[in-house]
């Protein structure tokens, strides 16, 4: 064999990942290997256990031929063959998008030389000694201890011949996503980034990361090679419903408010699509706003949240919003018994806060009007409304208004898992599914791809 493909496994991988990796391999006549470290216990050894599987798999190969190692976040994006590649190169990795220093470890690339076994038992050797605490910095990531021996080349610099090796889709500073189908890059990765952080400045990774990402590139790898449009971009060109405003059944008891812009319109719509099926099917109501309406006082994006809501309290007995990044996933599932001797209900968050303001519901009482009020009247007078999360966003007002009325209780916060989960922690049995903090692309790709999920779930219910 002209070369090899590890496919290495710390977790269980996204579907259709192994086999992207499997099918780039029989392409070119390369042996695909799958490196699976899930049965390994502890927070170091599964790493442990990769460089020496990789140790293992170098010198099996011939003489002077190239391995190829991909792990659980790498999807082959562009499958071009390794030796036209790579030609004169005997060792790459790529950096971390936003720190040079550190690599992308999700690929790998070695030559089977005498000089490159030499530096990989290094490197093994490096790793061996963190994995049992005795290096003195014993904190840094497996992409530091790789930078030691194999150092990074940046990942936004294509090679002498002009193709890119791996390419990271998306970090929290910006993202390639958009780009990435012109670079057409060997490797797509989606992996956690590295960083040093907080008042001990030690080294953590990306915050809230799960693996949508790495699903989304599987699947625009497989759209692209079967021709077709990846659902990104068949999303951002879909074209707009007709009309701003959208009003279901209007005299229910119980019902959703909750708006989109043009800006978001590519997983605006998905929500659209998920809350008017949910809402027909249970009687309940929705207003939705596909531009932010006049009487939200030029207000603009989620800061308009509880001016929508105070329109349409008086009209039902219970009212909720809901963010235009949330579907309805297991439609079977009925907000009765959620609502049901509530004042108001709220999701606690996945993170540091104790509620979050993506599902606010509230009863159509006198007190409830006057929490809607507060909160209108706290971001009209807000110092800085000049992003979504400046002084923390409308979750900051909300939480002023249930803290000073004491509503942060069991009472009426109800766990993540719920009414409100965010996607790292859903499944296809969750009630409201969240996908938070991602560029739009990712999000519409994410979005669509559960919205499936749930339309399957239906037809087979």
């Amino acid at each position: 064999m002209p070369a090899t493909v590890p496919t290495t496994l710390s977790t269980r991988p996204v579907p259709g990942l192994v086999e992207n990796h499997a099918a780039y391999a029989r392409r070119h006549g390369y042996a695909h290997h799958v490196v699976e470290s899930t049965h390994v216990w502890g927070p170091r050894q599964p790493v442990y256990f990769r460089y020496h599987a990789i140790y293992h798999h170098l010198p099996r190969i011939a003489e002077g031929g190239l391995l190829l190692v991909l792990d659980q976040f790498a999807v082959v994006y562009e499958p071009r063959a390794l030796e036209e590649t790579f030609e004169g190169i005997d060792a790459l990795v790529s950096a971390q998008p936003d720190d040079d220093a550190l690599c992308n470890t999700s690929m790998l690339l070695l030559r089977n030389t005498a000089e490159v076994r030499e530096k990989l038992r290094q490197l093994v050797d490096h790793v061996s000694h963190w994995a049992v605490r005795i290096l003195e910095d014993d904190e840094q990531p497996e992409n530091s201890l790789v930078a030691h021996v194999f150092p990074p080349r940046p990942c936004g610099l294509a090679l002498p011949n002009g193709a890119y090796p791996n390419v990271q889709a998306s970090w929290p500073g910006g993202g390639y996503h958009d780009s990435i189908r012109g670079v057409r890059p060997l490797v797509a990765s989606d992996a956690p980034t590295w960083h040093r952080a907080g008042p001990a400045n030690r080294w953590t990774p990306t915050l809230d990361y799960d693996f949508r990402g790495v699903q989304n590139l599987v699947d625009e790898a497989a759209a692209l090679a079967a021709g077709e449009q990846p659902p990104s971009v068949a999303l951002a060109e879909a074209a707009l419903p007709d009309g701003d405003e959208l009003h279901l059944n209007p005299g229910a008891r119980i019902a959703f408010v909750s708006i989109y812009t043009h800006h978001i319109a590519s997983y605006g719509r998905i929500h659209e699509e998920s809350f008017a099926r949910y809402c027909l099917r249970h009687g309940y109501g929705y207003h939705l706003y596909r531009k932010v309406p006049e009487f939200a006082n030029g207000l603009t994006g989620s800061w308009a949240k509880p001016h929508v809501m105070r329109r349409h309290l008086a009209e039902h007995e219970f009212l909720l919003w809901v963010d235009a990044d949330i579907i309805a996933m297991n439609q079977s599932l009925r907000m009765e018994p959620l609502v049901e001797g509530r004042e108001a209900l709220v999701g606690n968050d996945h993170t540091a806060w104790n509620m979050n303001s993506s599902v606010v519901g509230v009863r159509n009482t006198p007190a409830m009007h006057a929490l809607v009020e507060d909160v209108c009247r706290q971001i009209e007078n807000a110092p800085d409304r000049s992003s979504i999360h400046a002084n923390g966003g409308d979750q900051t007002y909300f939480a002023n208004a249930f803290r000073a009325r004491g509503l942060i209780t069991q009472a009426q916060v109800v766990d993540a898992l719920s009414l409100d989960a965010p996607v790292i922690y859903a499944t296809g049995d969750s009630h409201f599914v969240h996908f938070p903090t991602q560029h739009t692309p990712l999000r519409a790709a994410s979005m669509h791809a559960w919205n499936l999920r749930s339309l399957a779930l239906d037809a087979g219910g």
